[in-house]
């Protein structure tokens, strides 16, 4: 990268100018808001012809004008017509187009004029097919051509209807001119560029460079279900414990020193920065796996420090290490290793060390804008990136320098056009761009491991600023005082000095805080939505550092002497100068303008904004925010190039963010097909339904239906019981609005649930209809009244009487239909008890077996029941509670009716009768519970009427008596104190009934439930998980408690169905899941014999030595042995994430599925590579900890036979692993299958196996395995021989693993010293065959473990060339050095046998001839 922020030229200003002057004089005139002249001066225009970058401009664009919609188009000569870029049916980017013949736009374009309509449809030019939006009604209308570099019209920009129906004025067209006058330049230029790069096409394509599908990431999941059978993740023991191990002690240490970002460069010597290079590539296993000569590369190391200028503050050598050390922390650390292959980290590496080599210390602009040689040279395209590539390249043309010499062609080809794409993709200039491609990869699911790499490579290139303080500062004064450097030079050739690089006005924090919200923080935010952990490695020391700045700058503390002064007072923390990765602080980040404090819960409270600082700085306005909000900023082709212009666009940035997040905005109204609408609106209907239904079925709506169903059930009774008339009214409000819930619901659940038009809709509807004649308002009740005497109204009032009774009855009746609601809520009281039975056990610490906590879905035989038992519970109580209610008013005789008819039948004792009946019915008594009201038809002189009472009575508390003899003769009742009675015990009658209801449902489920339903929804469930993943719940089943066969015949089937479940997945193993799936999910005949399918994994071979010797000596107890062997071999294979699959005897096949892998190692699952390598190492260490055979067969006889002569036989085991395809499926007929793989690449596993006799070790790995493991596991790695087995031509590297370090090889195998005594040489022979023989030496003592594995190689390398006599004397230092090599020993004895000639036609390789 040429710069750390990219400064203006001068060449802002005069494209401000120019604008200026194309206004004219207008611009005096106008109402243009300099705000928004601002904004649009800031904004910088780059530009592809992409549907992201169109959207991105007319956004824009309508924000600024204040429209409702805009669109771009752009003009096509050779097809004359008008195109832009849209969505289409499915989202997807697509070209549309339309006449340059008709329509306001070709008038626009044709005319080369601004048009301003305020209707635009009254216009001639107006084409309703051509100019119309879809679903868009056009008023107003402004359009303006796009002008290209020649002054033709290349397009035109509009916007429709401006907001809040005004019209555009003239200060709408002076911001349409501006913006079209810049998006036209930045078209015209993005022309031009295309050309000249030839590049155009690979963007419009898939946003990438050079894309290559054999590199693309896969960005989707596996099949997670994996992780419960193979234990991904608990597996006992890590990669990380293993390559400690392995690498001995020094090596660790080193490993953890260079995986430290607390590592400082400024603190090293060149010495040792080489041997950080050296210990990188070591680490990664570059030198082995690309066969680099380490001299070669040192030569090569010490020409790109030369090439590095020491006159540059900031862009010399210790910037180079710097940002390789970061880009090998971001692979190493960050989980990059698992998306990056060999060749990508060793491009990457090597990019990153000479990405600068060559700078002058000036940048691009500089260059172009002084027109120096080198912008000649390259055209003013990426010149220092461009310059620092050739660099890279002249140097490996140097004699010893060329560390790429042993990489075949066709992969030099691609590395050299990849190392280009990364140092040129860290100019300052395509920062956006390259934001935009990673986004842009990361939604489309199109990444690749090339855009990822640039991607990495850049951010290390800016990645001072999240460096731990200390460290940070230092790089923060160097990029300072080179800017001022160039400064200098901008002031002497009279140009415009560029922003942050004129000494006499220096802001470093400023500076800082600018290059941080503007540049750093946005790019390590979307890089860390793919690598999360440079959150916690980067992002958490960035806000520290950017607090830090915004404190000095709210001191005005600006300038570097002052800066040193306050770190010198020792104020600043030791956590900000150093702080610890992954620890949680407190932090005060400047985030929007706006001084913000992390607090406990890691969240950002606000606090009060700091001032702005006094003093101007040139080209940045003094009032401009400095720290703009970047979190919620969609990052595009259209964006920011510098802290200037971020703060003068913060305004619409936060303006147009809520479009932005929304995805689209009102101006992509583009047309879609009849089809594609009927399907939009299908999907948007079933969309509302799932959404209404979930929120009908939500726990808080049902416990609101819960309340109102009690509100209904009892509400009149209570009003009854203990409330007076004054209160029905408002009870009457609150009635009809349970009614409006009760429909509501009714019709909801209608809508969204088919099922629901059955049983429980008719219950539903008559309880709410129930409700009605509660509401006395809406049913238009007549009350009574004590002036209703008139005797025509006599017989009204006797029937209203007798109404209010029938009522009160019939309420009752349908308050017990209401009991049927309660069984809908059911499961909500399930819910509640759940949860209260989750928080009771767990406050117990009781944890649930694995195999209860399944949720299992309700099978149709448990639903069918359910629902059958509870209707006819529902229908058996509510007939009961109907037919009680025939009996409960039977004809009793009523004295008050008696002596009704006395008064009546006798007229000349009216007076006495009618005062006793008065007297009588005066008060309530035991016998009288009613209290006399009115009595009329007497006669006047004996009419009687208690006035206050009456009015304060319900209809339903008074009851009419009518002489029977006489209708005229008639007396109202106050039976209050009745119904009161009547009202509790109908209260206590609705709970009882509720109660019983409930307890009657669940009792008689209860036991269908356990006995019946449960245990067939078990075995349905089982069978189920077995169809669809018949590997899933392996884990699940052996954990579930063991079932008494002896309690019932259902349990008997749940135990029979779940062994049979294991059976099936032990007996077929990964390999048989198809099988099982397919026969269980399929309703037909058996089908064992499923066609095959091709699957990418890891296979292992592993074979017990002397098999035939230990079976003839065992006899019966061999399958002890065998079975022992097995299961120490499956034990640490599924524990790796891999499955056993075929147990031939001695041998075993283990197969680890890359396709449905579960492990999170990036999709190049590399971390499952290493847990099939460690797996079988650690096969290894406990088959030879276990020693003898004896230790193996405990269970065996004390006398057997075999004890006096093979008790102390050695049990030894040879492993080979190879990665590929193969075919997996059925082998067999339909008497006998066999689940297993097909493939050349399984034989393969096996021929590995089998030569670990021939070269006497233990494990043998392909040349494709070693590939697929991290850098770190293969630095352990070394080639054996290169071979090729029987069946394949094609010549392979087979590798061994040191589980062991050299320093430990010190036991001598047998003949080493008569092979040793063959391999004399003279001085002569080392001085023909070019060999250094101190510096071998002094590699061979050495303590860095990459110069010792040098040598070997050296002498590898030399057998590879067919200098076999070179090879033995080498390889002869090596055994001396380390006599328990066995590869070494085996090596040499092969070459030996040759005579230590290789043989005629020699090419590198031989073949293993044996199986």
């Amino acid at each position: 990268m040429s710069s750390k922020i990219k400064p203006q030229t001068s060449k802002n200003s005069r494209q401000r100018s120019s604008i200026m002057g194309m206004l004219g004089a207008n611009t005096a005139k106008s109402s243009l808001d300099p705000n928004k002249f601002n904004i649009l001066m800031s904004l910088s225009f780059g530009f592809e012809e992409s549907l992201i970058c169109f959207e991105d401009l007319t956004r824009k664009f309508a924000e600024v004008l204040e429209c409702e919609a805009c669109q771009l188009f752009l003009v096509n000569e050779n097809e004359h017509h008008l195109y832009t870029y849209i969505r289409d049916d499915d989202d997807q980017e697509t070209l549309a187009v339309k006449p340059l013949d008709r329509g306001l736009g070709s008038s626009v374009v044709t005319n080369e004029t601004g048009v301003v309509l305020d209707n635009a449809r009254a216009n001639n030019a107006w084409d309703e097919k051509v100019d119309e939006m879809l679903d868009f009604q056009t008023k107003s209308y402004l359009g303006w051509p796009l002008t290209g570099a020649g002054g033709e019209c290349i397009g035109l920009i509009e916007g429709r209807n401006k907001k809040d129906g005004e019209s555009f004025d003239v200060s709408d067209q002076q911001i349409a001119q501006i913006f079209a006058h810049q998006v036209g330049s930045a078209v015209s230029q993005s022309k031009q560029q295309a050309l000249l790069a030839d590049r155009n096409d690979a963007f419009n394509k898939a946003y990438e460079k050079n894309f290559d599908k054999s590199e693309a990431i896969s960005l989707t999941g596996g099949n997670k279900g994996q992780e419960a059978i193979n234990g991904a993740n608990d597996s006992g023991y890590s990669g990380v414990e293993f390559a400690a191990t392995a690498l001995g002690t020094g090596h660790a240490e080193t490993a953890q020193d260079l995986q430290n970002w607390n590592y400082d460069v400024f603190e090293k010597s060149i010495a040792e920065l080489e041997m950080l290079f050296v210990d990188v590539f070591e680490d990664r296993g570059l030198f082995t796996r690309f066969s680099i000569d380490i001299k070669v590369f040192l030569k090569f190391t010490q020409e790109i420090i030369a090439g590095y200028s020491t006159e540059t503050p900031y862009h010399n050598y210790f910037h180079g290490f710097d940002v390789m050390h970061v880009c090998y922390l971001f692979v190493s650390t960050c989980d990059a290793d698992g998306y990056l292959e060999d060749f990508n980290i060793l491009s990457l590496l090597v990019g990153a060390i000479a990405h600068d080599v060559g700078h002058d210390g000036l940048n691009n602009a500089f260059h172009a804008a002084s027109m120096s040689e080198l912008a000649i040279t390259y055209n003013s395209i990426s010149i220092l990136e461009n310059f620092s590539a050739a660099f890279l390249f002249r140097i490996m043309k140097k004699e010893g320098c060329d560390i790429f010499k042993r990489i075949p062609d066709p992969e030099l080809k691609k590395l050299r056009t990849r190392l280009i794409d990364l140092i040129l993709d860290t100019d300052a200039k395509n920062h956006f761009i390259l934001m935009t491609r990673f986004k842009h990869g990361l939604e489309m699911k199109q990444l690749s491991r090339g855009l990822l790499s640039s991607m990495i490579l850049h951010i290390a290139d800016v990645s001072n600023p999240t460096r731990p303080g200390g460290i940070s500062m230092k790089w923060a004064f160097a990029v300072q005082e080179e800017f001022f450097r160039q400064g200098d030079k901008e002031k002497a050739l009279g140009m415009s000095v560029s922003p942050f690089m004129d000494r006499g006005y220096e802001n470093l924090p400023r500076m800082q805080g600018a290059f941080i919200d503007a540049l750093v923080s946005p790019v390590f935010h979307l890089t860390a939505e793919f690598l999360p952990k440079i959150k916690d490695n980067c992002i958490r020391s960035m806000q520290l550092n950017r607090a830090f700045w915004n404190n000095l700058q709210n001191k005005q503390v600006m300038t570097t002497s002052d800066i040193k002064k306050v770190l010198a007072t020792d104020n600043v923390p030791e956590k900000l100068l150093s702080p610890e990765r992954g620890e949680k602080k407190k932090l005060s980040v400047s985030v929007g303008g706006e001084e913000k404090k992390e607090g406990e819960n890691g969240k950002v409270d606000e606090v009060n904004s700091p001032q702005a600082p006094k003093t101007a700085i040139p080209g940045i306005p003094q009032n401009a925010p400095h720290s703009p909000n970047m979190a919620r900023r969609k990052m595009s082709i259209i964006a920011m190039r510098d802290a200037k212009e971020e703060a003068l666009a913060l305004e619409i940035a936060r303006s147009s963010s809520a479009q932005l997040d929304s995805g689209r905005d009102s101006s992509s109204h583009f047309p879609m097909t009849p089809q594609a609408k009927e399907r939009r609106a299908k999907e948007k209907a079933k969309e509302r339904m799932q959404r209404v239904a979930a929120i009908l079925d939500g726990n808080y709506i049902q416990m609101l239906m819960l309340l109102c169903t009690a509100y209904a059930l009892v509400a009149d009774d209570l009003s009854l019981w203990m409330g007076d008339k004054a209160n029905d009214f408002a009870l009457s409000i609150i009635t009809f609005l349970v009614l409006v819930l009760f429909t509501i619901e009714l019709f909801v659940s209608v809508y969204c649930v088919p099922e629901y038009m059955q049983f429980f809709f008719w219950l539903d509807l008559i309880a709410a209809l129930s409700l009605i004649p509660e509401i006395g308002w809406l049913v238009g009740e007549d009350e009574f009244n004590h002036e209703d005497n008139a005797l025509e109204e006599h017989g009204t009032l006797t029937r209203a009487g007798r109404a209010a009774k029938a009522g009160a009855r019939a309420g009752r009746l349908a308050r017990v239909l209401r009991l049927i609601r309660l069984v809908r809520i059911m499961k909500l009281f399930k819910w509640m008890a759940s949860i209260i039975t989750k928080r009771i056990k767990a406050n117990q610490g009781e944890v649930e077996e694995s195999g209860e906590e399944v949720e299992m879905k309700m099978s149709n035989v448990g639903r069918k029941m359910t629902e059958s038992i509870t209707r006819k519970v529902i229908l058996a109580v509510i007939c009961m509670l109907l037919t009680f209610s025939l009996f409960e008013d039977l004809p009793t005789p009523d004295s008050r009716l008696v002596q009704l008819d006395d008064i009546s039948a006798y007229p000349s004792m009216r007076a006495e009768l009618v005062s006793s009946y008065i007297l009588r019915y005066s008060a309530v008594t035991d016998e009288n519970p009613s209290i006399l009201l009115k009595l009329s038809g007497c006669g006047e002189t004996y009419d009687y009427v208690d006035v206050d009472r009456f009015d304060s009575l319900r209809n339903i508390e008074v009851e009419v008596v009518q002489a029977t003899s006489n209708s005229s003769i008639f007396a109202y009742f106050d039976i209050k104190k009745e119904t009161q009675n009547t009202a509790m015990h109908s209260f206590i009658m609705t709970v009882f009934v509720t109660v019983l209801l409930a307890t009657l449902s669940m009792l008689f489920s209860k036991d269908a439930y356990n006995i019946m339903i449960r245990p067939i929804e078990k075995m349905k469930h089982t069978v189920q998980q077995l169809s669809e993943n018949p590997l899933l719940h392996l884990e699940k089943l052996k954990n579930q408690k063991n079932i008494d066969s002896g309690e019932s015949e259902t349990d008997m089937l749940e135990q029979a169905i779940t062994k049979m479940a294991r059976l099936l997945q032990i007996g077929f193993g990964s390999a048989g899941a198809e099988i099982i799936a397919n026969n269980l999910s399929d309703g037909g005949e058996l089908n064992p014999m499923v066609p095959g399918s091709k699957v990418d994994a890891i296979f292992g071979f592993c074979d017990i030595r002397e098999f035939t010797f230990a079976t003839e000596g065992l006899q019966e107890d061999v399958m002890l042995f065998v079975n022992k062997i097995a299961e120490i071999t499956h034990k640490y294979v599924v524990k790796s994430g891999g499955a056993p699959n075929k147990n031939i005897g001695d041998a075993f096949l283990l197969v680890w599925k890359l396709t449905d892998s579960a492990r999170t190692g990036g999709d190049l699952k590399k971390d499952l590579y290493d847990s099939a390598l460690y797996s079988f190492l650690r096969i290894i260490k406990e088959i030879r900890q276990m020693g003898n055979l004896s230790a193996f067969l405990d269970g065996a006889d004390e006398n057997a036979p075999w004890r006096s002569t093979l008790e102390d036989f050695k049990v030894y085991m040879g492993f080979g692993l190879h990665t590929g395809w193969a075919i997996e499926g059925s082998i067999g007929s339909q008497v006998k299958v066999d689940a297993s793989y097909l493939s050349p690449h399984v034989n393969l596993a096996s021929r590995l196996e089998a030569a670990t006799k021939q070269f006497r070790v233990p494990l043998l790995m392909s040349e494709a395995f070693v590939k697929g493991l991290t850098g770190t596991t293969q630095s352990n790695c070394r080639r054996v021989d290169s071979v090729t087995f029987k069946g394949s031509n094609e010549p392979m590297h087979i590798f061994h693993y040191d589980a062991e370090p050299f320093d430990a090889l010190v036991n001598a195998h047998e003949g080493l010293e008569e092979l040793l005594a063959e391999c004399a040489w003279t001085e002569d022979d080392v001085e023909r065959l070019g060999i250094d023989l101190v510096d071998v030496g002094s590699s061979l003592a050495s303590h860095k473990v990459a110069l010792a594995r040098q040598v070997y190689e050296m002498g590898f390398l030399a057998y590879m060339d067919g200098n076999w006599e070179k090879a033995k004397i080498i390889l002869s230092m090596w055994l001396m050095a380390f006599p328990g090599d066995q590869v070494a020993h085996v090596l040499l004895e092969r070459l030996r046998g040759e005579g230590f000639e290789a043989p005629e036609g020699w090419q590198g390789y031989h073949a293993l001839t044996e199986k």
